[in-house]
């Protein structure tokens, strides 16, 4: 096997690689990395950075500060470097950059590979740096590209990234150079798969744990079994399974079909609140019957929002609206037992005291 080794002026003992290995001599080329012996080593001594540098000093013997810029001249590095990054780095790795670009002479390299070795980096990067430590696998753009492909190929389906790409299964994927292709292939294969034995599995679930699912928390417990678990004991519920957009028109779609209507605004709300697509259709089975009566009993009229943040989510002063309006109907004698009608309509006294 022909082999080939890189070095660089702050690494001059040199990583050696399969010749064959494309992916490996890409990212050492990327990161500096040269098969130049010689060339490391005279950058090693006259570069900043360069394991052999020594900086210069000025006549008192004390060294030479390269940090020492004007505000304006820094802000210009750090303009340049959100250019160079675009979204992939956060303000405070653009921040770490800059700095150390100063530092290092205005050292590209060195400054990104002091990046690379913070926390926040490896945070929000898992599986990106090689076993060398120095190295990475992607460009931080084509990192972010990629995983944000992965999110798609997952929303493709109605699934919640997030739910699925954990810290964890990113790493994975970035370890084992999985393409958003492959990615999407993957889970497609999962879909058909489970697609065809979806009756079965729920009538599964509902015996053996009384538990009616979906049909997107199935496909996403086949793709992660933990999500089944999680589903089963509650740690996990329909609304954090379900991609947002397309809860939001669920709940939409379950107000038309009981007959009443919502606004995009009001379903958005709903579902930042929790409101899953189960609990949607079971509130939107009694709003016309609740809207009606409020209205018999001459009182203001609820939103389709309040009562279902009342019946379905427990907002306590929707909750007593409702239940205001459900006790007076029940008892159907507020008025002859010398309740009053305020200035709303609604009923106080014996009922509401």
């Amino acid at each position: 096997m022909a082999t080939v080794t890189y070095y660089r002026k702050d690494y001059l003992k040199g990583y050696t690689v399969d010749e064959n290995d494309t992916a490996s001599i890409d990212n050492f080329k990327s990161s500096g990395y040269t098969t130049n012996y010689e060339q490391a080593l005279r950058e090693s001594k006259t570069t900043v950075g360069g394991i052999n540098y020594t900086a210069p000093t000025n006549e008192n013997n004390s060294t030479v500060d390269s940090t020492t810029l004007t505000p304006q001249a820094k802000k210009r590095i750090k303009d340049s470097a959100k250019l160079k990054f675009g979204n992939s780095l956060p303000e405070e790795l653009i921040e770490e950059y800059t700095n150390a670009y100063i530092e290092f002479g205005n050292d590209a390299d060195s400054a990104i590979a002091t990046v690379r070795q913070t926390d926040l980096y490896k945070t929000l990067f898992p599986g990106n740096l090689n076993a060398d430590g120095a190295t990475v696998k992607f460009s931080e753009s084509e990192y972010t590209s990629i995983q944000n492909s992965y999110k798609r190929r997952l929303e493709n389906i109605n699934i919640n990234p997030d739910v699925i790409l954990t810290e964890e299964r990113r790493a994975q994927l970035i370890e084992n150079v999985v393409s958003p292709d492959e990615f999407g292939q993957r889970i497609n294969t999962i879909r058909t798969n489970v697609l065809n034995a979806i009756p079965q599995v729920k009538e599964f679930y509902l015996r053996n744990f009384n538990r009616v699912l979906t049909d997107e928390e199935i496909i996403a417990s086949a793709i992660d079994p933990e999500i089944g678990k999680g589903l089963v004991s509650g740690t996990l519920t329909s609304s954090e399974i379900l991609n947002q957009q397309i809860r939001t028109a669920r709940i939409g779609a379950e107000a038309l079909l009981a007959g009443t209507d919502i606004s995009i605004e009001a379903a958005e709300e709903l579902s930042n609140l929790g409101l899953s697509v189960e609990k949607a259709r079971r509130g939107f089975a009694q709003v016309r019957t609740i809207q009606q009566q409020a209205l018999a009993q001459g009182r203001d009229v609820p939103s389709v929002q309040d009562i279902l943040e009342g019946t379905e989510l427990g907002q306590q002063e929707e909750l007593s609206t409702v239940m205001n309006i459900m006790n007076q109907q029940q008892t159907q004698s507020s008025v002859s037992l010398g309740a009053v009608q305020g200035q709303t309509g609604a009923v106080t006294g014996l009922l509401e005291g």
